[in-house]
Parts: structure tokens; sequence; C-alpha cells
């Protein structure tokens, strides 16, 4: 590729000729339609890193690992070796690092690429007998083997097209991303425990150093790029978690939608999904893309070529980021609810579009109608996880879409388990307060949770332990052990509690009838105070409801006169909404003949 078709690329976009120079390009034209004034850059390493990892393999000794050889810009004759039927990282690593002097940027790619997928298959502890019996030796020889391989890539990141770019990011973000998260469980001396090490342990440097000579190396390239390619390389930045940032506070995000937008036409399903997840899941903001790939995918003719997959991580991507889309989101319901049925959908994918459409506030009955249907008929509820459980029936609270065969048949599975260790703590409070809040009443579902949260109560933050006491006193399941339990955790959290969390816990306890001391005490007044402008009417009125509770016990807690004075108004302009409890005793009390007044309004609520 000649310099002049790359500065050709380069002039079309404002934006890529300032990144290029933040990240030290070396292609650059050398007159531009305007000025720009020479950048510092901002976290972004130089080629004097590879030169760095260049000294750690030139100081091994005589009998250890081979050194790279340099050849003083001469250009190499590349050949690279068939790694095809290679089983193992050993293996594939020992072949590639015997050939690295001579291996070209698609044969580099083609390593990466089979690292990532060795990598992710389960290490049954150390992969070779020669591991077993050298040890540290060997441990130190495949960290410079990896070493070796590493300045290879670094070296020949210049020279790669899009294509093998595109690859080798993607090897090496899925290598990034699982040696993240799998470190504890990796045998020790395993090649998965030293990449873990070398990139995760030690590695942010490394990480850094890699993905900003990538990009460096990519923007005068980008225009270049086609669907597939530029889609799987903004995917690859995304999982490895780690975008280049500039001086005037853009990253290498912005670069990247701006090149996207007008290919957008030419992406398939599996392109705009990949890619709009990795929006969301990096934190990148881009409404500009959001709406252009909207308008794109509600321009189609037909979503038969999304599956459930695709459509699921379109919407959890424009739900997870507040990027609103009404026609999209109209669009793909449509399109569901169309359907004959939904046996081709994942639990997972069941999941995230049922959340997707109630985080975004997008009201399908229909839509979640289908899906609850879907849900009920199916053989083995075990495939559903515990959190796509929870988000479901959270989903369903939360857009306040009423189907109680659905919440029936997952509160009998959920109760059915032998125990509830894999819900998270917030999985847990998600759960109760869907119930609660569709007022739907299921004792065994309460009784289960209560042991279970009694069990895990340090693992909750103050959402969820405001949300599991809410759910318990608002459906009526006033466990008094539970709450009694919860106190010390309760008094732990209340200080990290916003207003609304303490308006809930302050009201169910008291609903509870669970003094509580060291929860009700000095100081939570003063938090209170310290909030006061903050409360809403209906938290201002269940703080009400609770200092009235504070009177009945003949406590000397009180709530500072100005605040009193707030919750009595609010008490007093707040329709009153009677607690389940409430209207199961009414309902006794209405059987037996008597005829109670349910509300009683008095000058104090």
């Amino acid at each position: 590729m000649d310099t002049n078709k790359k500065i050709m690329g380069i002039r079309k976009s404002p934006l890529a000729i300032t990144a290029l120079i933040l990240l030290g390009a070396s292609h650059i034209p050398t007159t531009t339609p305007f000025s720009i004034k020479p950048p510092i850059i901002t976290n972004s390493p130089t080629s004097a890193v590879v030169v760095r990892w260049q000294s750690q393999l030139h100081s091994s000794s005589s009998t250890g690992p081979r050194r790279l050889a340099h050849d003083g810009g001469v250009q190499r004759t590349t050949r690279d070796p068939d790694m095809r039927n290679c089983k193992t990282i050993e293996e594939v690593t020992q072949m590639a690092y015997d050939h690295v002097d001579n291996m070209s940027p698609r044969g580099v790619a083609a390593y990466w690429t089979l690292v990532s997928k060795f990598l992710q298959q389960r290490s049954r502890g150390p992969p070779t007998k020669n591991a077993q019996s050298e040890g540290d030796q060997t441990q130190q020889q495949m960290a410079h083997q990896f070493d070796s391989i590493f300045v290879r890539t670094l070296e020949g990141i210049e020279s790669c097209g899009y294509r093998d770019l595109a690859q080798t990011t993607m090897g090496l973000g899925k290598i990034m991303k699982f040696a993240g998260n799998s470190g504890k469980r990796l045998p020790k001396g395993s090649p998965h425990q030293i990449l873990h090490n070398h990139l995760v342990v030690n590695g942010t440097k490394n990480k850094q150093i890699i993905f900003d000579q990538i990009a460096r190396a990519s923007i005068p390239i980008l225009h270049e790029f086609d669907a597939r390619s530029l889609s799987n390389f903004i995917y690859a930045f995304a999982i490895a978690d780690y975008a280049p940032k500039f001086e005037d506070g853009s990253t290498f995000y912005d670069i990247l939608a701006q090149t996207a937008i007008p290919k957008l036409k030419t992406f398939n399903s599996h392109d705009l999904s990949n890619m709009l997840w990795a929006y969301a899941t990096a934190k990148e903001t881009n409404s500009a893309l959001f709406e252009e790939a909207g308008d794109t995918i509600v321009a189609l003719g037909s979503l038969n070529e999304f599956n459930s997959q695709h459509l699921s991580n379109i919407l959890w991507a424009y739900a997870t980021s507040n990027e609103s889309h009404p026609k999209l989101f109209k669009k793909i319901a449509g399109h569901i609810d169309a359907l004959d049925n939904l046996e081709k959908f994942y639990p997972q994918a069941l999941s995230n579009i049922s959340w997707a459409y109630a985080t975004a506030r997008e009201s399908y009955p229909q839509l979640f109608k289908k899906i609850a249907d879907s849900v009920i008929t199916r053989k083995y509820l075990i495939e559903f996880k515990p959190q796509a459980l929870s988000n479901i029936v959270w989903a369903f609270a939360t857009a306040n879409e009423s189907h109680p065969k659905l919440f029936k048949i997952l509160s009998d599975h959920i109760t059915a388990l032998d125990n509830l260790d894999g819900f998270k703590p917030e999985e847990l409070s998600d759960l109760v307060w869907a119930y609660a809040s569709m007022k739907e009443s299921h004792p065994l579902l309460f009784q289960k949770v209560a042991e279970a949260a009694i069990k895990r109560q340090t693992e909750f933050d103050s959402p969820g332990i405001a949300n599991l006491v809410w759910a318990f006193a608002s459906n009526g399941q006033i466990d008094q052990h539970l709450f009694t339990s919860l106190e010390p955790t309760v008094g732990t959290l209340v200080s990290k509690c916003n207003s609304q969390e303490l308006a809930n816990i302050a009201w169910a306890y008291a609903v509870a009838n669970v003094a509580a001391p060291s929860v009700f005490n000095d100081d939570f007044i003063q938090i209170c105070l310290e909030n006061e402008d903050e409360f809403t009417l209906e938290a201002l009125s269940q703080l009400h409801q609770w200092q009235l509770w504070q009177e009945q016990l003949e406590t000397n807690i009180r709530l500072p006169p100005s605040l009193e004075e707030k919750c009595n108004g609010a008490s007093v302009s707040t329709l009153p909404r009677p607690s389940d409890l409430q209207h199961d005793v009414i309902s006794e009390l209405s059987s037996s003949g008597l005829q109670p007044e349910e509300e009683a309004l008095t000058k104090r609520g």
C-alpha cells in the first residue's frame, strides 16, 4: 500500500488527521484544508516500549531462548509456518517462535487467532510433562517466547493490511478478555497463567502499548476496512477494555464511528450487532452512530437475517447506552411478535430483550405476552441462568406487564432449586422487588430468598438491601427474623443510601415493626437531614409513617422540625397506598361481618 493512498484516505477526515498526530503516526499529509497545532500525546506509549521488550530478550543467557534477530531495516523474506494442525498453545507457540524472524503479518494474525481459540479451552493442569519437570525454567522459556512474538507483532503492525490487522486485534482482544477473567482458575505454570500474568497482573501497560500501536497503525487505512473487518476491529477494542484517548477528550471510538457511519448499509446483522454491543460494553457514547445504525435497520424490508442474539444484542446496546430510537424498537417488536414462535430464541436473548424494552420504557404488551408464553412453555427452565430469571421478572414489573402464570411458574422453579447460591445479591433483591411490585404473593419464594439473604447479607449494597426489605414489607411477607438478622448490615449501609433508599428502609422496618435501634438513631436522623432536599413526596410520606411508628414505640428519635413538617404535609396531600398486609387484614375483618373503615385521615396523615 503506497503512502499517497493512505494520505488521500486521511484527508477525508479532519478527526482522523488529528488522531494521527496525537498517536504519533508517521504518514501525515503535509497540506490539509485546516490547521492543527502540534498536540501533546496523551496516554500513548511510544516505540521505546518495543526496545524494552527487545532488551529483555537480548539480556537472556546464551543457553536461554533464541533472541529475535534484526535486519537493520532490510525487508525479510516472509515464510509462515503451517500451524493448522497444532493442538495446544505450547505447540503453536513453539512453532511460531521457531519461525518468528520470517513470519508475515498474516502469519502473526493466524497465530494470535489460534492462541485465543486454545486459551478458551479448559486447561486441566500443567500442559506437558516437560513443563512439570522443568518448572520455572519452562515457564521462563515460554514467557520469552511470548515476548519474542509480541515484539514481532508490533514490528509488523505498520505493514498490516486491514484484514490482518483486524484479525490480529480480534485475537489479542479475546486473549485479554479471557486472561483477565480467568486468572484465579488457571493452573500454575500453564501458558494460560503466563499470559494472564503478562497481560493482566503486570500487563496494564503492555495492553496499552499493544492497542495504542494498533490504533496508530490503523488510522491511515481505516477507510479501506470492509464492514466485517471494521465491526470485528471495534469489537476487539471493547472486549480488551481499552480505548486510546486524545488530548481533546475524544477517543479512538469517535474515529471508528466516523468511519463506520458511511459504510452502515454494507453491514450485515452480525456486523451491526457486534459493533453496537461493543460501544455499549465500552461505555462509549456516540449518538450519531446509534441514530444512523437504527435508521439503517428500520429501513430494511425484513429482519429475517437477524437471529435472536443479533436482536437481543442490538436492543441491549440501545438500552444500556440510553440511546432512544422508538422506530427501531417498534420494528423489532413487530418482527418478533409476527414470528410463529420463539423456540429458536435462547433464554439469555429472551431475558435481554424484555430487559431492554423495560429499561428503554418502550411499551409493547404483545411482545411481553409473546415472551412470557414462550418461557412458560419451555420444557427445561434450568436452561435459564439466575440472571435471566431475575431480569425477566424485573422487566415485566418495570413495564407493568402482568402475567400471573409466568410469575407462578418461575416462582415454583426457583423454589424447587436446591439453593440460591447462583443468584447474585442484586438478582435476589430484583426478584422479590418484581414480585412485590406486581402484587404476586408467593410465600415459599420469599422464604427461600430470606434464607439466602440472611446467609449472604454482607454481599448486598445499599440499593439491594433497600429493595429487599421494601419488597418483603410491601408484599406482606413480614419475616421479623429477616429484618432483625439484617440489622447489622443495614446499619452499615445506611450512610451510603440515597433519599429513596433511606425512606424505603425506614418504611419497611415500620411495617415489619422491628425497632432496629442500631439503625434508627441520631446518625440516621443526620443522614436524613443531609438528604432533606432530595426526598420526593412519596419518600416524605414514607418517612412520616416511620416517624409515627417511632412515637408509638416511645423512642426519643425524631426528625428535625423542618423535615417533620415536610413529611406531614406530604402525607396529608398524598393519596394512601394500602399495603398487601392491610388488604389482607381488611379482607379478614370483612369476611367476619365487620365493616371496617379502610382509611381514616387525621391531621397528621
